[in-house]
């Protein structure tokens, strides 16, 4: 005959015990609410990053905003490109007053060069013309006549300022000089006088400038 089995304490603990893990199986599971404080852990920007990024923004705007208008100041702020500018129509200024100088002096030696001077001759009553060239070599050199002629100068770096007119600080006014600028480039160009000898049309150019 086969051994009856036998019914423990132990037999029915670990039976209790398996019916219980099997309840807890087919129970529904619950969801947590979420964190409020869960925004605390993202990733947060420092202070030095936001600074670094707008001044690297800024850099970026300057100079596709200064490559625009001229590639030699790329990457310059505009204030800087103004002072540049101003700085280079202040040294121009002498220059083109040494300029003006030196034009009306040479203007003065080619004048007195093609002069004809009169001059008493003993033999005949008319008088007598010297050629174009008054330093070539005469037969009967004349006696010295010494000519003194009165220039006006005006001295390197100082500028006549006319009262009502345009100032180029003013948009309106750079707007007015720009429109001027146009005109005169214009009348120069289609001038025969300066397309002949443009060397004293500059000359005069910069005298009407003076004025």
């Amino acid at each position: 005959m086969a051994a009856k089995k036998r019914n423990t304490l132990r037999s029915k603990a670990a039976s209790r015990l398996g019916n219980v893990v099997k309840v807890d199986d087919f129970e529904p599971t619950t969801e947590l609410p979420e964190d409020p404080k869960a925004f605390l852990h993202q990733f947060k920007e420092t202070k030095k990053e936001k600074h670094s990024n707008k001044q690297n923004d800024f850099l970026s705007k300057i100079k596709q905003n200064s490559g625009k208008l001229n590639p030699e100041f790329e990457g310059i702020s505009k204030s800087s490109v103004r002072r540049r500018k101003r700085k280079m129509r202040d040294n121009l200024k002498p220059k083109l007053d040494d300029l003006l100088t030196s034009l009306q002096q040479e203007d003065d030696l080619n004048q007195f060069t093609r002069e004809h001077v009169e001059l008493p001759n003993n033999n005949n009553d008319e008088a007598m013309t010297l050629d174009e060239n008054p330093f070539a070599p005469v037969s009967n050199p004349p006696a010295r006549i010494q000519i003194t002629k009165i220039v006006e100068r005006i001295e390197p770096g100082s500028i006549k300022i006319k009262k009502n007119e345009p100032n180029i600080r003013n948009k309106k006014g750079a707007k007015l000089l720009a429109a001027k600028e146009r005109e005169r480039f214009n009348e120069v160009i289609s001038n025969q006088i300066f397309k002949q000898n443009s060397f004293s049309a500059l000359r005069d150019i910069i005298k009407m400038q003076k004025k």
